[in-house]
């Protein structure tokens, strides 16, 4: 099921859903961090493909050919350099491609190429050149990647915190205060109606058609309303 063409269909298929365009290096990187996430969580490989530190940081030669498969579109896009790059997109979109891997793979290619999808190219180069594992523990072009090299995953520990017992008093003492305030406002003052002049400005600039039916729109209603009881419940 977890054919390196399949993966990469889902891998275009999630790109093309999200807008994001995918020249072939992307493509082959995305894979490349597919794979190195999925061995992370499994300490298994996820394919059979030879990874080596090529020019371009970490490459397979069988892609080649699976790349040349009639499901993959080529699109050569010019650059505003005179260049062109290969564009690659699925040749027919259709829905059975997202369930060509299986659940796992799909979750993370969904956050490489969430996490990825709107990063430029330099910035997704050197996050694969100089710090992922396998790139890390070679020195010369040429020499295979390990992926024994990658680190378990880690899940970040949670301490709870909790509040020293000053604290809570404190913050107690200041609860009953403002408690006792609001209940005096709300019984001295009834409510009052606050029209501010810029808010009022600020409508008018919209021009009468933009506030027909909006009548009384730029006033403001302040109310305090008491707390039916005395309990650290608070009032509105």
């Amino acid at each position: 099921m977890n054919t390196i063409k399949n993966i990469l269909l889902s891998i275009l298929t999630e790109s093309q859903n999200k807008n994001y365009a995918v020249g072939k290096t992307q493509l082959v990187k995305y894979l490349y961090l597919v794979e190195l996430e999925y061995f992370r969580q499994t300490k298994s490989r996820l394919t059979d493909l030879q990874w080596k530190f090529y020019h371009y940081g970490p490459y397979a030669v069988e892609l080649e050919s699976v790349l040349e498969s009639q499901e993959f579109a080529k699109q050569h896009v010019p650059l505003e350099n005179g260049k062109t790059y290969k564009r690659f997109t699925v040749a027919e979109p259709l829905p059975t491609y997202k369930d060509v891997v299986d659940t796992k793979v799909s979750i993370i290619i969904k956050r490489v190429v969430g996490q990825w999808g709107n990063k430029s190219l330099q910035e997704l180069l050197d996050y694969v050149y100089f710090e992922t594992e396998p790139m890390q523990a070679v020195e010369h072009r040429g020499e295979s990647l390990d992926f024994s090299t990658i680190l378990k995953e880690q899940n970040p520990e949670t301490i709870p915190l909790k509040a020293s017992k000053e604290t809570e008093k404190k913050v107690a003492e200041l609860r009953q205060r403002f408690q006792k305030r609001l209940i005096e406002v709300a019984e001295m003052q009834p409510a009052k109606e606050i029209i501010s002049e810029s808010y009022k400005l600020a409508l008018e600039a919209w021009g009468e058609d933009e506030t027909q039916g909006w009548e009384g729109a730029e006033k403001i209603r302040l109310t305090l309303t008491k707390p039916e009881n005395d309990s650290d419940t608070q009032g509105h």
